[in-house]
């Protein structure tokens, strides 16, 4: 009876060590710099960020405000069930116009085009 409980406890170490490296990956999401955007007379810059999808989250398109440094980022914006920048261009310093698509969709590739006013 002993040695099925060590055996026991043994896969259950095993099983318990397996989960928790596997949820490792699930958590890290590898982030893709689309595009770096200087913002004309202002003190801030748009960063175009590509997030994939995984087990937990649906790929993305996100639009980040920071300043002197990335720490200080804020999402503006979070385009879900994209994966794919075509153009991206500021109208008149204030709209923020992102031409995006879904690559993988069933639906096709048609593709969306988003404004984003950024005052």
């Amino acid at each position: 009876m002993q040695e099925y409980i060590k055996l026991l406890e043994k896969n259950l170490i095993i099983l318990v060590l397996f989960f928790l490296c596997s949820c490792n990956n699930v958590i890290d999401i590898k982030e893709k710099e689309v595009k770096v955007i200087n913002v004309p007379n202002k003190n801030y810059r748009l960063r175009i960020v590509q997030l994939p999808s995984n087990a937990t989250i649906q790929s993305s398109i996100q639009v980040r405000k920071f300043y002197k440094n990335k720490e200080d980022e804020k999402v503006l914006q979070d385009y879900e069930r994209y994966n794919s920048v075509d153009t991206v261009h500021l109208r008149n310093d204030s709209t923020l116009v992102m031409v995006v698509r879904d690559t993988i969709s069933y639906l096709g590739e048609k593709p969306d085009t988003m404004f984003l006013n950024i005052k």
